[in-house]
Formats: structure tokens, sequence, C-alpha cells
């Protein structure tokens, strides 16, 4: 692909679109859009995409129109998330763009801070940092430091490969309209976001991260971070093994570090089987054999802990030891 320089007048405040996907969650979407309309950078577009909501989500979105003319709203038969967001990409006129989930909400300067962190280091990404709250109200935050790092497009897909300051989340990130344009989200699959981010990160020359949690996720029972394993499920481990055929045959100077990468979310996927007590007995021990075959490199990886390292090893040479350990640890820490 690609690359795309930013080029950014700040003197300027361009259009920037927010783009909501919104199904069945009446009880959370005010606190969403009024978040939103409340930003203090007001040259904003903000769409919102009713994808079949059965509930009053319709008609609320109607009404957000109806008294703000910076709203648009897309009504559409239920298709997903990827088949919302990309109604989205139909109508957006923005420079740039971002995402919010429906029952989430965003500080009042969050677009602000990413604008003006993309203008003023000349990046085609900017993501700030997140803060997840529970349904018993206690809350987490990704980073507590206020701090702004810039990443070349290698250093920063080293970050995405091991969920360091950049996640796979689509939300969160203001992108250049531009990196869209080769890029749709897949539609008909669970974990969207990790088909999509590098592919994103790929057409940047820079990004740029502001430590500071300006997007705040809501963490709930139901949603698809929590939802029990199915075959859907498996919509990840392509993803993971989609990701990695990507970045090893464009970038083979990053090939030891997405080849770790690559063992550390497959183990994640292990733990998801581990978590709703299925198995897969060909994807664990393909898993084993991977990370056997290429432990050099998880044992001289800077970007994982040496705890981290210890747990690959178990998994590798003592599933069973590991499979004990991690549901002790999913019992004391059920969530998250």
């Amino acid at each position: 692909m690609k690359e795309i320089k930013a080029m950014i007048d700040k003197s300027k405040k361009p259009l920037i679109t927010v783009v909501v996907p919104i199904y069945n969650v009446e009880k959370y979407l005010d606190e969403c859009v009024q978040s939103i309309l409340n930003q203090s950078y007001k040259n904003l577009e903000i769409i919102l995409v009713d994808d079949g909501s059965p509930d009053r989500c319709g008609k609320m979105c109607d009404d957000y129109a109806t008294k703000d003319s910076r709203v648009k709203v897309i009504h559409q038969e239920n298709g997903g998330l990827s088949a919302a967001r990309n109604a989205a990409f139909q109508i957006a006129t923005g420079s740039y763009i971002t995402f919010v989930d429906s029952d989430d909400y965003i500080s009042a300067d969050m677009v602000e801070t990413l604008y003006f962190g993309m203008a003023d280091n000349e990046a085609e990404m900017a993501v700030v940092g997140f803060e997840s709250f529970f349904e018993d109200g206690t809350t987490a935050s990704s980073h507590h430091e206020k701090n702004v790092f810039t990443y070349t497009k290698t250093e920063a897909l080293d970050n995405f490969f091991f969920n360091d300051y950049l996640t796979p989340c689509v939300c969160g990130k203001l992108n250049a309209r531009r990196l869209w344009d080769t890029v749709r989200c897949p539609e008909g699959k669970l974990f969207e976001d990790q088909f999509t981010t590098y592919k994103l990160i790929d057409q940047c020359t820079k990004v740029v991260f502001i430590t500071e949690p300006k997007y705040h996720y809501r963490k709930r029972t139901g949603s698809i971070g929590h939802s029990s394993f199915s075959k859907r499920t498996y919509d990840l481990y392509d993803a993971i093994h989609e990701e990695y055929e990507f970045i090893s045959k464009k970038y083979p100077g990053q090939c030891s570090n997405i080849t770790v990468a690559r063992i550390t979310w497959e183990i994640v996927f292990v733990n998801m089987m581990i978590a709703a007590r299925r198995t897969d007995a060909t994807v664990i021990k393909a898993t084993q054999r991977f990370a056997r075959q290429n432990k050099r490199q998880v044992w001289k990886c800077k970007y994982i802990s040496g705890i981290r390292k210890f747990q690959i090893g178990l998994f590798m040479y003592s599933l069973p030891v590991y499979r004990l350990s991690y549901i002790v640890y999913k019992k004391k820490h059920p969530i998250g």
C-alpha cells in the first residue's frame, strides 16, 4: 500500500467524521451521543448507524438529527458491527474519521486532543488512552501518566503486535480518511478490528499516542469481549494468521516480533477456550509446536515480560499445569 504523508494546517479545523454503530443499546445511547455532541472540537459530522436495533434506538437517532444539524442517521437491516461501520463510509465527508461504540462515551476534549496530536506530530493516525469501566462501578485505565509518544511505522507495528500502546480497537483513534480508501471492515466477522488496524498502520509514516485516557470503554456482560466461546470465535484465530502472513511477507525485518506476537495471540485464543471449558487439540498442538520452533525468538523478545515468557514456556511444555494456573487466575479475575 502507498504511504500517506500527513499535511495538516493547524490554523484550520477540518471536518471530522464520528461514526457510531448502534444496536440494542437504548440504555446507554444518550450518554454516548451527548458526549460526542458536547465535544470542544465543534466541526463534526456525526453519523449514527441504526443497525436494525429492535429497541427505541432508531427513534432516538432521528431525534438527535432533528435537534443538531451535524447528525446524520442511517437506518438499515441488522448486518453486524462491520456492516454498520462500512455503511457510514458511503456518506462520510470528513477529512478525518473516528469511531465510538454506542455503549461507550468519550471525554469532552477527545477529538480535539486527537486532532492536535496529529497536527503537532505530522502523523496520519493519533491514539488516546482507554479507561475501562465495569458494571460494579470500578474503573481501570490503560495508562495513568500523561505522555506523548511518536512512532515510525515499524515502531507502531511492534506496539500493535504486543497490544502495548496501540491496541487493535479502531475506537479511540483518529485516522486520515484516506487510510480507509482501500480498507473496509470484514462483514460477518467477530474481532473485526484485528483484521483492519494493522492495514491502517501499514499506510502511515507516523503514529502518535497520547496516553491520557480520553476514551471510556464499558465492559459489560454480553459484549463481544465477554461472550462465550463459539465457532465464530475462530475469527480471531483467522485474523491472527492473516496478520502474520501480511507482516512477515511485507516486513521481513519484523519477522521475529510478529512471530512472537502470533504465539502470544494464539495463546490468548487458547485461553478463551479454557475459560469456556472447550478444547481443540489440533489448534493447541499446532500452537505448542509453533512456539517450540520459535522459542529463541520468545526468550529474546524485549516486548514481553519475564513472567509472560515463563507462562509461554509453561504452555509449551506443561499444558495441564498451564491450564490449571489459568483457571485459578480467572476465578480471581473474572473480568478483564
